[in-house]
């Protein structure tokens, strides 16, 4: 006889938490539509981020041959390790790295040392000697540009 009162005691305390009496109103709002002023204008560009995301390489302005870049030099800042991976074009790159705000310092660049055609070993030096001067970053639409302290550009990317 006591486990059939303690069960319907138990069923009747669950009973009387989950109903609301009728004359008490609810606690949650109504749902109402809401309508955004004439003067607020949305945008509808996508604001593109430094982390997670390939940035291929598209120019190192320290070159002679500006606009020949190898294909396949691309850099990747991974947010969850703190480390960017990549690829000079040659061979693969990877380091540490630490972004606050506007400033970017890249430390412990290292590559593999894969033998690189003729015109890859010295865009994989220049690239290398960018990212190690690198100071600042900026993001202009679809491009990244790495800036060294007085905010010369060093190397551009366009996002992937």
């Amino acid at each position: 006889m006591f486990k059939k009162i303690t069960i319907l005691g138990a069923m009747l305390s669950l009973v009387a938490c989950s109903s609301v009496p009728k004359n008490e109103s609810s606690t949650t709002a109504p749902t109402q539509n809401i309508t955004i002023p004439q003067q607020v204008v949305l945008s509808t560009k996508k604001v593109l981020g430094l982390e997670d995301r390939i940035w291929q390489l598209v120019e190192l302005t320290r070159s002679a041959n500006i606009g020949k870049i190898q294909d396949g030099a691309f850099i990747n800042f991974e947010d969850a390790t703190m480390s960017m991976k990549g690829s000079t074009g040659c061979n693969r790159l990877m380091s540490d790295y630490k972004v606050h705000e506007k400033i970017l310092r890249m430390s412990n660049i290292a590559s593999t040392k894969i033998f690189c055609p003729s015109g890859g070993i010295v865009q994989e030096a220049l690239f290398i000697d960018a990212l190690n001067d690198t100071r600042a970053w900026r993001i202009d639409g679809t491009h990244l540009y790495l800036m060294d302290e007085k905010n010369t550009v060093l190397a551009v990317f366009e996002v992937q």
